[in-house]
C-alpha cells in the first residue's frame, strides 16, 4: 500500500514537472522568436479582380520589403457587391468572428462602402479596440475612438475637365455607373465633382440599365458626345460583373470615346483620365500601416496623397482623332506604336551607311566601267585600224598578182568581144557563133566582177562583227585570190578540208585577214628557201568539240625555236622589208574571236601556223 502511495506521487510530480518545463521551453522560444504582427486587409471586391490584385501585390510587396516575416497580412474579398444580403452580412460576420477571435490583429484596413458599413456597426464586436481604417468614398461620421476614415484618392473633376480639354465640341457627357452601393457611392461622388461642368456640356448618368440595354445604348449617342465610364458591379438587372470587362465592351462598341478613372482600366478601351492608382495606392497603405505599427496615432495618418496621373491611350487618341497637342504637359502617354525610325534608329542608320557606301561604290564601279568600256572600244577601234592597215599592205604585195587575177577575165572578155565581131561580119553572118561569144563576154565580166568584188571585201573598213560563216567558202575566197601570187613563186597552193565541217562563228574580213598573212608569209618563207618546190597547205580540222582548227603549212625555211617565242610579237621581223605586225593583229584577231594562235616545226621541213574558232552554236547544238 505503501508503495503504490509512493508510485502515484511520484507519477504527479513527474507530470507536473514536465508541465512546468514545457511551459517553460515555450516562453523562451517565444523570447527569441516572437510571433508575426498581424494586419487584416478586408475588400469588398470578389477575389481577382483587377485593380483590388493589383493593390493587393503593391501592399503586400511594400510591406514585405519593409517587414519581412515579421509582419504577416492577411487579407478577405468579403465579395458584398455580389451578396448585399443581410444573411450574407451575418454569416461573414460569423466568418471573421470564428477566423480572428484567436489571433490578435494590429490593424485592420476596410476598403469600399458596403465593407466600411460592416465594420462600423459590428467592428468594436469583432475586432474590440484594434486599431481600424475605414477607406470610402467620402468622410465617415460617428465613428469609435479606435476608427479612422480616409477616402479614395477620385478625382472626378480633372478628369471632367480633360474631356473638355481634348473634345472642346463635347456637349453631352455620359456618366456610367452600376447599381451596388459602391457603384452608387461612385456616382454621388462623380455627380458633386462634375456639378462645376454643367455649363459646358448636359450630363447624363447611366445607372440603372442592364449590361445588353447599356450596350445598346452607347451605340446610339448623340454626336459631340463623350463617355465617362465609373464602375459597374451590379447592373440594372441585379447580374454582377467585373467592372473592366464591361468598360471593355462599352468601348468597342460605343460611337463616342470613353475615360475612366482607375488605371487598371487603361490598355482596355479608355482613352484616359485622372487616374487611381492601384500600385500607387498599395504602397501608401502599406505606409500607414508602418506608421502604426511603429507607435504613431491614428491621427498621424488622416491625409493622404492621391498619387493619381493623367494618362491616356495612344491608340485611342488615334482612334478618335484627338490632337495630341491638346494633352496637358504633365499627361504621359502610354501604348505609343513608334515608328520604324524609333524601334529601330540604330538598324536604319547602320543600314543607310552601308548602303551609301555601297551606292558610291556601284556609282565607282559604273564610272569605272563606263571608261573601261570607252577605253575597249577605243582599243577595239585602233585595232580594226591596224587590221585594215595590215590588210591594204597585204593587198600592195599581192598588187601584181591581182591585177593577174583581173587581167585574165579582161582579156577573155577581149577576145569574145573582137570573135564576136568577125561572126557578125562574115558573109553570111553566124549568129550563133556571136551569140557564144557574147556569153563569153558576160562571164568573164562576171569573174572580173566576183575578183573586184572579193578585193573590196577585202579593203573594206568595217567594225569588228561575227555571224554564222562557212569554213569552206571563206578560205576558198583567200586562196583564189592568192593562187596567181603562189603561181608565180612556182607554188601549189591547194586546200585539205574534212567533210560536214560546222559553221563557225566570226568576222568574215578578220578571219580572211588572217588567212592572207598567214599565206604571204608562206610563199615569203618558200621563196627563201631558194628553188626547191614550194607548196602551200590550207587544212580545216575539227580536232576539238567546241571549235574548228585551220592551219597554213608551207615547206619554207621554218623557224627555230628562239623564234617561236617571240615570232607573234608586234614589230618583229624576218623579212628586210618588213613591219612585223601582220601576226601580231593575227594573234589579236582570233584572241578576239575567243580562238587560240600557235606555231609549230614540221618535222621534215617548214612551219605551221594554226589557230582556232569557235563554233556557231546557235546551228550546231
Amino acid at each position: 500500500m505503501k508503495v503504490s502511495n509512493i508510485l502515484k506521487n511520484g507519477l504527479i510530480l513527474s507530470i507536473i514537472a514536465t508541465a512546468f518545463l514545457w511551459s517553460g521551453a515555450n516562453a523562451l522560444a517565444e523570447g527569441v522568436n516572437p510571433p508575426p504582427k498581424r494586419v487584416l486587409a478586408i475588400f469588398i471586391f470578389k477575389q481577382g479582380m483587377p485593380w483590388p490584385f493589383y493593390l493587393e501585390e503593391s501592399m503586400r510587396a511594400a510591406l514585405t520589403k519593409e517587414f519581412g516575416s515579421t509582419l504577416e497580412l492577411n487579407v478577405e474579398y468579403a465579395d458584398q457587391s455580389r451578396f448585399p444580403e443581410k444573411a450574407y452580412r451575418s454569416k461573414a460576420i460569423d466568418l471573421y468572428r470564428y477566423k480572428y477571435s484567436k489571433q490578435k490583429m494590429e490593424l485592420v484596413l476596410v476598403l469600399g462602402a458596403e465593407s466600411v458599413d460592416l465594420m462600423v456597426e459590428y467592428g468594436r464586436i469583432l475586432f474590440d479596440d484594434t486599431p481600424v481604417i475605414l477607406i470610402n468614398t467620402h468622410q465617415q461620421g460617428l465613428l469609435k475612438p479606435n476608427m479612422l476614415s480616409m477616402v479614395w484618392g477620385v478625382d472626378f473633376a480633372k478628369t471632367g475637365a480633360l474631356i473638355h480639354d481634348l473634345l472642346p465640341e463635347t456637349k453631352h457627357l455620359f456618366v456610367i455607373s452600376g447599381t451596388s452601393m459602391m457603384d452608387q457611392k461612385l456616382k454621388e461622388l462623380a455627380a458633386r465633382s462634375l456639378a462645376e461642368f454643367e455649363d459646358r456640356y448636359k450630363i447624363h448618368y447611366l445607372d440603372d440599365y442592364s449590361k445588353q440595354d447599356l450596350l445598346l445604348k452607347v451605340t446610339q449617342l448623340p454626336e459631340d458626345s463623350a463617355i465617362f465610364f465609373i464602375s459597374i458591379f451590379l447592373d440594372g438587372h441585379g447580374q454582377s460583373f467585373v467592372p473592366r470587362d464591361v468598360m471593355t465592351e462599352v468601348s468597342e462598341k460605343a460611337n463616342a470615346p470613353t475615360f475612366g478613372m482607375v488605371d487598371t482600366y487603361l490598355g482596355h478601351g479608355i482613352v484616359g483620365g485622372d487616374l487611381l492608382s492601384a500600385g500607387y495606392q498599395g504602397k501608401k497603405y502599406a505606409g500607414i500601416v508602418k506608421k502604426l505599427l511603429n507607435g504613431e496615432p491614428l491621427a498621424s495618418v488622416q491625409y493622404m496623397e492621391n498619387g493619381n496621373q493623367t494618362l491616356v491611350d495612344w491608340r485611342q487618341l488615334k482612334r478618335w482623332s484627338i490632337d495630341e497637342n491638346r494633352l496637358p504637359a504633365d499627361s504621359i502617354v502610354r501604348y505609343r506604336e513608334h515608328t520604324i525610325w524609333e524601334q529601330h534608329l540604330w538598324e536604319i542608320v547602320v543600314a543607310s551607311i552601308i548602303i551609301f557606301i555601297q551606292a558610291f561604290a556601284l556609282i565607282g564601279l559604273l564610272i569605272q566601267h563606263r571608261r573601261r568600256r570607252r577605253a575597249e572600244e577605243e582599243s577595239q577601234k585602233l585595232k580594226d585600224e591596224r587590221a585594215h592597215i595590215s590588210r591594204v599592205l597585204a593587198m600592195g604585195e599581192i598588187a601584181a598578182s591581182l591585177a593577174h587575177e583581173i587581167n585574165q577575165p579582161l582579156s577573155a572578155i577581149r577576145s569574145y568581144a573582137q570573135a564576136g565581131l568577125r561572126f557578125l561580119n562574115n558573109d553570111p553572118s553566124e549568129p550563133d557563133e556571136a551569140s557564144k561569144s557574147l556569153q563569153g563576154i558576160i562571164a568573164g565580166n562576171k569573174r572580173a566582177e566576183e575578183v573586184i568584188q572579193r578585193i573590196r571585201m577585202a579593203l573594206k573598213k568595217e567594225p569588228f562583227k561575227r555571224s554564222p560563216l562557212d569554213v569552206k567558202s571563206i578560205i576558198e575566197e583567200v586562196i583564189m585570190l592568192m593562187r596567181s601570187k603562189a603561181r608565180e613563186q612556182n607554188i601549189l597552193l591547194r586546200l585539205e578540208l574534212v567533210d560536214n565541217m560546222p559553221a563557225v562563228f566570226g568576222d568574215r574580213i578578220q578571219l580572211q585577214q588572217v588567212l592572207f598573212n598567214l599565206i604571204i608569209n608562206a610563199i615569203d618563207a618558200i621563196a627563201d628557201e631558194g628553188n626547191t618546190p614550194g607548196e602551200i597547205v590550207v587544212l580545216a580540222l575539227k580536232e576539238k568539240p567546241d571549235a574548228v582548227t585551220i592551219a597554213v603549212r608551207d615547206n619554207g625555211v621554218g623557224i627555230d625555236k628562239k623564234q617561236g617565242d617571240i615570232v607573234f610579237d608586234a614589230f618583229y621581223t624576218t623579212k628586210p622589208e618588213g613591219m612585223g605586225i601582220g601576226l601580231s593583229i593575227s594573234r589579236s584577231i582570233i584572241e578576239d574571236h575567243g580562238g587560240q594562235f600557235w606555231v609549230t616545226q614540221n618535222p621534215d621541213k617548214g612551219a605551221t601556223f594554226s589557230f582556232t574558232v569557235p563554233i556557231y552554236k546557235g546551228i550546231n547544238k
